[in-house]
């Protein structure tokens, strides 16, 4: 714009797609609309209900056909099904396809300028915006999205994404030995999503009375599921709305003096989330044979016989009655000296000193669970802090290197170093709980036998206060206060060969411990070894001491109670664990090779491999439903009190892995001695053959107990007794049975079983890509550039990991794929 001083630069890129999807499910006949179940089960009537000699008794529908007046919400509800597309089918008979539709587009701006000779500075403003609209199971919307589509999210709504990101730096040069540098950034993202809506609330377009409202989404249809068909409905955590914001500013100064480089400065970086997100914000209505069986009849009763006769067997609600506003705030001070002590000897010297100050609520909605009152502490409230944890002042991380020139063509190079990571382990950094302000709270049935209630009369729940008890009888989190920053200690020593002129190897050691690194929940109010030994008496239901003081709808609120929930260390609570628990390590250990051979004559070859250990106590993070109170979903430890069991290889260690890649230019055209000019070098100058192959090991399955007997001792999962070995030899295995399913058994009731975490592998995967590439020069500094593309191109099959839940029918068998077959891509791009 201004030579020498103004500069501009923009671009932009955009994606349009419609992708076709097939989806397949099972929804009611049109014999079963009509409330005709003959031949399919026998149904009994709920209206009839008696009891004898302490049983349950019902009378049959005569011919099994509902011969009552049908519930009026039901029949509204039952026209969002459309007709089966396979009349004669009674299950997966309806098929739908239609585009899965994804849009995207961004674009960048960015203006450089430089003031005098001390100046320089630049600004950059990116913009990002992607829409995707999946493909649902029925026409309205409704129906569980299950699988991803190639080159889309997976999202299970339609979903909106807006990413904004501006940054401004400033160099200014003070003399040729000192410069400081200022760096200011701001990023933003949006995230909504969204599914089938109503005209009105949820109580007043499908006449429930009785739904709590919430902040938002309270016309979104609620989700009512029926056991063996299709949900209506969207899944749980379709709406929401999630907005994170991140300010950070950066300053450095470089000073140069003889054999030093010094550089020093700051880091500062603010987080922001606003979101309201409740996972069912209008309800989740399910439907079981409870209301139309009858006690002791085996396969008695039909949950969509329930629905249409209205019988809720339990309904479930999110509520969240405000925008949730973590906030969260680090300052990081850092310096650094690369000293070249000799010619052959250079150091890297340096130390980061972190605060990260203990995240905050903007309008303190947080709560904590206190295990010595059994209360919950409301964050900003009668003294208490307005964060959940302490500020450490001791996070201070040094870092040391060095490289050795041990000879004119053998370089060694190592480094040790400490890398602080978020408080809570991973790069959310929120560490407040925020139940009770999003809260779930429940209707069920009390016997197994009568429903909750009847659809047109709606369920009677409402909001749990915000006061100290509004733990009791639900699910809670505690903080461990004291907890702060997980950190890494990471090391490496390597040795780099060169072996002729552009021929090099390398061979390297790499290692890192991480330390406080976040895991899943664990549930304290678990019964201990000792007590699961008593065996059967735990089962046992006696009066309920708390009965009055707990809520009717909670599982432990009725007249009786199990002497196993009386033992439990929080008798009168459900799950107490401790929020974003950053207690977790994880070891790695590898082993890196390389063996590189620069371009020259127009062949260029990239060979690596890496031979690795990685060991940890739980391979994924907390879970996606911390924003609410801890459920069996987010608790994946089998014993709270023996954390170690769950240590094991990771589900994410790959001992081996190993590519190689290849560029070979095809010797003609301009430069070459054939075809090098004129309509030769056109037509058959610029082609480049590239190649990669990739090929590494088969990843840890994890394996559980598809029934696990212990749920009424607090314990989250139960894993099978291994009694032989569980690996089969490569011959054996087949998709169908890929590991010796054999060497499971049942853990029965009371005890732990002794198979660990992790004790199979998965498939190992392979995979070979190719391109053919030519580019074409253009007058006035142009290019076309024209690639034809395979990936996969020996159509290998990449089998998805087997089953690991024991019990299940499908247990040890492999039901999809990866990736995809051979994919062939054409593709033009003209730059100048």
């Amino acid at each position: 714009m201004l030579r020498d001083r103004l500069f501009f630069f923009g671009d932009y890129q955009g994606v349009k797609q419609l992708i076709g999807v097939t989806r397949i499910s099972t929804i009611p006949t049109v014999a079963e609309r009509q409330g005709i179940f003959t031949g399919v089960s026998k149904i009994y009537d709920p209206t009839t209900t008696t009891t004898v000699n302490g049983k349950f008794v019902r009378a049959e529908f005569p011919n099994d056909t509902i011969n009552k007046p049908l519930d009026p919400v039901a029949l509204a509800l039952l026209s969002r099904f459309p007709t089966p597309t396979n009349l004669r089918a009674a299950a997966n008979n309806y098929t739908r396809t239609a585009n899965d539709a994804d849009h995207q587009n961004q674009f960048d701006f960015r203006v450089d300028g430089a003031y005098h000779d001390h100046d320089r500075a630049f600004g950059r403003y990116s913009y990002y915006s992607e829409v995707e609209n999946p493909v649902a199971p029925l026409p309205d919307g409704s129906g569980a999205i299950t699988g991803a589509v190639i080159g889309t999210g997976g999202v299970v709504g339609l979903s909106s994404i807006l990413g904004q990101q501006a940054v401004f730096d400033e160099t200014h040069t003070f003399t040729d030995r000192l410069l400081n540098d200022v760096h200011v950034g701001y990023t933003r993202r949006g995230n909504s999503t969204g599914g089938p809506t109503l005209a009105s609330t949820t109580s007043s377009a499908l006449g429930i009375p009785g739904i709590p409202t919430n902040a938002a989404f309270n016309n979104a249809l609620p989700l009512f599921t029926f056991t063996g068909f299709q949900q209506l409905g969207p899944s749980a955590s379709t709406f929401a709305q999630y907005q994170t914001a991140v300010w950070q500013v950066e300053e450095t100064l470089n000073y140069t003096r003889g054999r030093h480089a010094f550089k020093a400065g700051l880091d500062y970086r603010w987080y922001q989330l606003n979101t309201v997100s409740p996972p069912n914000p209008t309800g989740s209505f399910a439907f079981t044979t409870t209301g139309t069986d009858q006690q002791g009849a085996t396969g008695s009763g039909n949950a969509l016989a329930s629905f249409l006769l209205g019988q809720v067997d339990t309904f479930s609600i999110d509520l969240q009655e405000s925008k949730l506003r973590p906030r969260d705030h680090i300052q990081e001070y850092f310096a650094q000296d690369d000293w070249r002590a000799t010619d052959r000897l250079t150091l890297n010297i340096g130390a980061r000193y972190t605060l990260h100050f203990p995240s905050t609520e903007k309008n303190n909605q947080g709560a904590v669970f206190n295990l010595a009152t059994q209360q919950l502490d409301y964050l900003g409230v009668d003294g208490y802090s307005e964060s959940a944890r302490e500020l450490h002042y001791d996070n201070i991380a040094p870092r040391l290197g060095f490289t050795y020139l041990l000879t004119p063509r053998t370089v060694v190079r190592s480094g040790v170093g400490i890398v602080f990571i978020d408080q809570s382990g991973i790069t959310t950094p929120f560490t407040a709980p925020q139940f009770p302000f999003i809260q779930n709270v429940q209707q069920k049935t009390q016997d197994n036998v009568n429903a909750a209630f009847t659809l047109n009369t709606g369920p009677s729940v409402a909001p749990i206060p915000f006061t100290p008890d509004a733990g009791l009888g639900q699910s809670v989190y505690t903080v461990n206060h004291q907890a702060g920053s997980g950190y890494v200690e990471q090391w490496n020593l390597a040795f780099q060969r060169q072996l002729t002129r552009d021929l090099s190897f390398d061979i390297a050691y790499v290692g890192s411990h991480v330390v406080h690194v976040g895991i899943p929940d664990a549930n304290l109010n678990q019964l201990t070894v000792a007590q699961l030994a008593q065996g059967a008496s735990l089962l046992t239901q006696v009066a309920n001491p708390f009965y009055g003081q707990l809520p009717a709808s909670s599982p432990i609120g009725g007249k009786t109670i199990s002497t196993a929930q009386l033992l439990k260390p929080y008798p009168r609570f459900q799950n107490v664990a401790t929020y974003r628990n950053n207690s977790g390590t994880s070891n790695y250990n590898a082993i890196e090779a390389k063996v590189e051979q620069r371009l020259t004559r127009g062949i260029y070859l990239l060979f690596a491999y890496t031979h690795s250990k990685l060991i940890d106590d739980a391979s994924s993070v907390f879970s996606s439903t911390v924003l609410s109170s801890p459920n069996s979903s987010s608790l994946i430890a089998a014993d709270t009190f023996r954390p170690y069991l769950e240590r094991d290889s990771s589900s994410g260690d790959m001992p081996n892995v190993l590519s190689f890649s290849g560029i070979y230019d095809l010797p003609a055209g301009r430069g070459h001695r054939f075809a090098a000019s004129g309509i030769g070098d056109a037509l058959l100058g610029g082609w480049a053959l590239n190649t990669i192959l990739s090929l590494q090991s088969g990843m840890p399955v994890t394996v559980t107990q598809a029934t696990n007997n212990n749920a009424f001792a607090g314990v989250a999962l139960q894993r099978p007794n291994i009694i032989g070995r569980p690996s089969l030899s490569p011959a054996l295995r087949t998709p169908a049975r890929y590991f010796n399913t054999a060497a499971f058994a049942t853990a029965p009731q009371f005890t732990f079983g002794s198979a660990s975490r992790n004790p199979v592998r998965g498939p190992a995967y392979r995979d070979l890509d190719i391109a053919l590439v030519k580019n074409t020069k253009l007058p006035l500094e142009g290019n076309l550039e024209f690639r034809a593309e395979l990936f996969n191109l020996t159509n290998t099959p990449e089998f998805a990991q087997p089953n690991g839940s024991f019990g299940a029918a499908a247990f040890g068998s492999i039901t999809s794929t990866t990736t995809d077959p051979r994919v062939v891509q054409l593709a033009l791009r003209l730059s100048r």
